[in-house]
């Protein structure tokens, strides 16, 4: 197939809309910006799909805690508006696609029940579990015993630690903080409660992109269970649907620390994107974040981060002086820049090396390379410079 019409479809696990968004999920989204530039660059059309989780019983643990008779739906559009406030002044919006798991419920609930009647799942207080066949091995190297040592939906009622659930009977959560919004969320057929956490995002990939699709990313924490269950029930429906699909990359990018613990919400030792922008701008924040390996943990420190400032300021005021002795930047390439691009090229092909690259055209700069040749790459970064 020709590069030019090759889509390159990505499916990404977000955020879950009961907290602002911090700079873990930062990460997340600078290197995906990146990937889909760089994608892009080699001639493909990547369609980046972000599921965004609004049904979980962490939003409505928090819902009943500090929001008293707030609606789920009021909370969740609160924070997703947060977030896209969040992404649209880091500048990387316009790369992505979102989905919320409460868009596909319905197909949720049919594909639950027609696995019942199939006789593929069983039901056990409420609860449904897919049957996981015992042969199909870890996409992600772990072995039969380490996943036995590591037993997951821990319930009685269940025939195999293996299985996987797919309804979550509800015993969780207060229904009237739902109030009317009841009846879209059930059938007759399926006592209360939610889609299971690893079925929803398998729902949504095969709503949305028929299962077949070539990366899935995320952070490196739900390699196991999250990914690892979401594999299992791809599987398994493969064997039960008897068709094959496309196996996805995937890319798990690296947890972000701060003072040696993970940053997250139920830490409480997170920095929000909206409070980091109000200090820095977002290429320090992206420069920060290129210049680390992105599937490697990263602990955050002011003494990174004024170093990322310095390459901004570099490379900002690099293009500055060049605009002021030159004028506007050519938008075309001549044939010398064009082979020092595919060298630029080559470096990020080896694993999206990004630490090297931001190295490269720092030398460039120091070389007074032609400014526009320069833009190229910063661009394909991901780096916004006005010039």
């Amino acid at each position: 197939m020709n590069k030019a019409q090759e889509k390159l479809k990505i499916f990404i696990c977000g955020p879950t809309l009961y907290e602002r968004s911090h700079l873990g999920h930062a990460r997340i989204f600078i290197f995906f910006n990146f990937l889909i530039n760089y994608y892009k660059f080699l001639g493909m059309t990547p369609i980046t799909v972000v599921q965004l989780t609004d049904v979980d019983p962490k939003i409505f643990a928090k819902i009943k805690k500090d929001y008293g008779n707030v609606s789920l739906e009021n909370i969740t559009m609160r924070h997703l508006t947060q977030l896209i406030e969040d992404l649209q002044k880091l500048q990387v919006i316009k790369n992505f696609t979102f989905t919320r798991v409460s868009s596909f419920q319905v197909q949720m609930m049919n594909q639950i029940i027609n696995l019942l009647e199939l006789k593929k799942a069983y039901s056990y207080g409420g609860n449904i579990y897919l049957k996981i066949d015992s042969d199909i091995k870890s996409p992600f190297g772990f072995t039969v015993k380490q996943l036995d040592n590591m037993p997951i939906d821990i319930a009685p009622g269940k025939l195999d630690q293996r299985d996987i659930m797919l309804w979550d009977a509800e015993n969780f959560y207060d229904l009237s903080i739902r109030g009317d919004e009841r009846s879209d969320f059930y059938f007759r057929n399926l006592v209360s409660g939610i889609p299971g956490w690893h079925f929803q995002d398998f729902q949504i990939i095969k709503s949305v992109f028929n299962n077949h699709y070539d990366i899935h990313g995320g952070a490196d924490e739900l390699v196991y269970p999250h990914h690892e269950f979401i594999y299992r029930i791809s599987h398994q429906m493969q064997r039960i649907s008897h068709q094959s699909k496309k196996k996805p990359e995937w890319i798990h990018i690296g947890i972000l620390k701060i003072k040696s613990e993970k940053m997250s919400n139920s830490r409480g030792n997170t920095i929000t994107i909206s409070d980091f922008l109000k200090k820095y701008s977002p290429n320090s924040l992206k420069i920060l974040y290129l210049r680390e390996q992105y599937d490697k943990d990263f602990s955050f420190n002011r003494r990174k981060l004024s170093d990322a400032i310095l390459v901004d300021n570099e490379i900002s005021s690099y293009f500055a002086s060049e605009y002021v002795k030159n004028g506007k930047l050519e938008e075309t390439l001549n044939e010398s820049d064009r082979q020092k691009f595919s060298a630029f090229l080559r470096i990020l092909d080896n694993n999206y090396d990004t630490r090297s690259a931001i190295n490269y055209i720092r030398k460039c700069i120091r070389d007074l390379e032609n400014a526009s040749y320069v833009k190229k790459m910063t661009d394909l970064l991901g780096l916004w410079y006005l010039y």
